[in-house]
């Protein structure tokens, strides 16, 4: 049996869901990124404090990308994502902050050469 709705019972029900997304910690976020030309390095920094450093080598988009097209980037959406609009490429942080730079080939091709070091 179906209990009738009324207007407390919604606004309750409003008023938790609000509650609940207020106490919900915010997404991570990328804040600062910085190619480092010198060092052919790619430092980003997170909401969170956290800095991930990354070999321009290592990551999939820009493993056969030029300097001058590496350092042509953006962080969006919301820092969220490292996006370079010439090569019509990226990544998102959730897959950084996992260790994933690439799709999964790519990733077992990295595996390989680790072992083969």
């Amino acid at each position: 049996m179906d209990r009738p709705i009324d207007d407390l019972t919604i606004e309750q029900e409003v008023d938790a869901a609000l509650e609940q997304a207020r106490s919900a910690p915010e997404p991570l976020r990328i804040v600062e990124a910085v190619y480092h030309r010198t060092l052919d390095l790619f430092e980003l920094k997170i909401s969170n404090g956290r800095r991930l450093v990354f070999a321009r080598e290592n990551l999939q988009p820009l493993a056969s990308a030029a300097p001058e097209q590496a350092a042509d980037f953006t962080t969006k959406p919301n820092g969220r994502h490292i996006w370079w609009p010439k090569l019509d490429e990226g990544l998102s942080l959730a897959g950084l902050l996992e260790g994933r730079t690439g799709n999964d080939k790519w990733m077992e091709r990295l595996r390989r050469l680790e072992v083969a070091a």
